[in-house]
């Protein structure tokens, strides 16, 4: 296809999509996808190339886009770059991960998607953003940089997943909500200031489903074996303000700042009913109620 016939055909899809602004014009060096509508017009273009609405992967640059699908059990990767459509090699496998339609993902603008992850990573160098599988099902947009910085996760209506200070009470409280979920009953709940906040449910005979927020990453999930969990409790007994309260009324016991590092475990000792939290702080450590008394130490 002729260069003048590509960007027609990007345009047309862009109305199709009722995109508010036009893909801007070809310059000698390609398309610039980081300008309002052109992403979500190439990837259109490229899904009307492959002829599917179903992907297990994609990929864009300010220069390229990639869109792989899955024929068989093989990956055909079809890209723009060079100033044209073409099937492409790739490292993109097919290991049995959630495929989605690129159609349901917020790509109208990618310019502010890079924007609003330069601020989080500290960086903007040679950034790329790939909707992919990233755990159990749970399909994410994510931000890259070359060199490495932290990746930057969007969901799928383009709506930042927020970085997790767990020293932060305001950030506490959401991200103990996303471990929990829906359950009525945990056995445990855990936050460490150096990697998040998780939720051990119980998941049938020897074994506990933990739900893990990291500090830059949404929730995954994981099975692990435990033979006696300790017993259920309601999670609703735990927010951001008893955990403020209960973290510094141990570090005040200890003299030690929250800045040297801590961890909570939260959990119904045995025999007991009532969950009871372990607290260490700058290495030392103190039992106590959730309300902040003391009981060993």
């Amino acid at each position: 296809m002729r260069r003048t016939g590509l960007v027609a055909a990007i345009a047309g899809v862009c109305l199709l999509a009722g995109c508010t602004t036009p893909t801007p014009a070809a310059s000698p060096s390609g398309i610039d996808f980081t300008a309002p509508g052109a992403a979500a017009a190439m990837i259109g273009q490229l899904m009307a190339t492959a002829g599917t609405t179903r992907a297990v992967s994609v990929e864009l640059t300010r220069s390229e886009a990639h869109l792989s699908i899955v024929t068989g059990q093989a990956v055909v990767t079809y890209a723009y770059r060079n100033q044209k459509i073409s099937t492409i090699d790739s490292d993109v496998n097919y290991v049995g991960q959630a495929m989605f339609d690129p159609r349901s993902f917020n790509l109208n603008d990618l310019g502010s998607l890079f924007a609003q992850a330069a601020a989080v990573a500290g960086s903007s160098q040679n950034q790329e953003l790939q909707i992919s599988d990233y755990d159990s099902g749970h399909v994410y947009m994510t931000v890259t940089t070359t060199p490495a910085t932290v990746p930057v996760f969007f969901a799928p209506d383009a709506t930042l997943v927020p970085t997790l200070d767990p020293t932060n009470p305001s950030s506490l409280g959401p991200a103990l909500t996303s471990v929990v979920g829906s359950a009525t009953q945990v056995v445990r709940l855990g936050i460490d200031s150096t990697s998040g906040v998780y939720a051990d449910l119980a998941a049938g005979p020897g074994q506990v489903m933990r739900v893990v927020r990291g500090s830059y990453f949404p929730v995954r999930d994981q099975l692990k074996p435990e033979a006696s969990p300790p017993g259920p409790f309601d999670p609703s007994l735990v927010t951001a303000a008893t955990m403020d309260s209960l973290l510094t009324r141990v570090a005040d016991h200890f003299n030690k700042p929250l800045s040297a590092g801590y961890s909570v475990i939260i959990q119904c000792q045995p025999g007991e009913t009532t969950p009871s939290a372990t607290v260490t702080v700058g290495g030392k450590t103190a039992h106590a109620t959730l309300t902040g008394v003391i009981l060993t130490s």
